[in-house]
């Protein structure tokens, strides 16, 4: 939940979504949901659901949040580039960015990157270096106060899975200033 330093909006919808989720005393229960569609069968070693913390300074504080959408889109135009997308509002699987007015406890992770082999497995770096397999281009963190990047040289992406309809694994990005950690499931997007 995202919400601008000195206000309180994102613990009363934390309040209020645990208390939505909880009914007599208990969790609801039931498959893994991923933008809105129930999943099957969980692919082995994936989490069920996306958690992605994230603080920028001087805007957001450190928090965790579990994006309503997960996206991992792949164009057939650039077939070697991918876009992890990861929103706590709707967000569809074509459109990234839209005219949507940010509330306080709206937030958007993007985080782009090139692969050298068919299907991106597999550590990447943020750094340029020719032997990496998968290169991380951008990490971007959006919400009501700020959009701006992580510029983290060292950090990490590890898609650990990827099949025909999910990509899992997680990320690890920190600057000193912005970070961005998560593990994560995405809804492979083939536009």
């Amino acid at each position: 939940f995202f919400a601008p330093p000195g206000t309180t909006a994102w613990i009363a919808l934390a309040l209020v979504s645990t208390l939505a989720l909880s009914g007599c005393g208990g969790v609801l229960s039931g498959p893994p949901m991923l933008n809105g569609t129930a999943i099957a069968t969980l692919p082995e070693g994936c989490v069920s659901s996306s958690s992605i913390t994230a603080e920028t300074a001087g805007y957001i504080k450190k928090q965790t949040f579990t994006p309503v959408n997960s996206w991992l889109k792949i164009w057939s135009s650039t077939a070697d580039r991918g876009q992890l997308v990861f929103s706590t509002y709707p967000v569809t699987r074509e459109m990234t960015y839209g005219d949507h007015t940010y509330s306080d406890t709206d937030a958007l992770v993007v985080v782009n990157f090139e692969y050298m082999d068919k299907l991106p497995v597999g550590v990447g770096n943020y750094s340029s270096a020719p032997d990496a397999k998968i290169k991380v281009t951008a990490q971007n963190v959006s919400s009501k106060g700020v959009s701006g990047g992580v510029f983290d040289k060292n950090g990490t992406l590890e898609i650990s899975h990827m099949d025909a309809k999910y990509a899992c694994g997680k990320m690890k990005f920190n600057d000193g200033r912005n970070m961005l950690e998560g593990n994560f499931i995405a809804e492979v997007a083939r536009l």
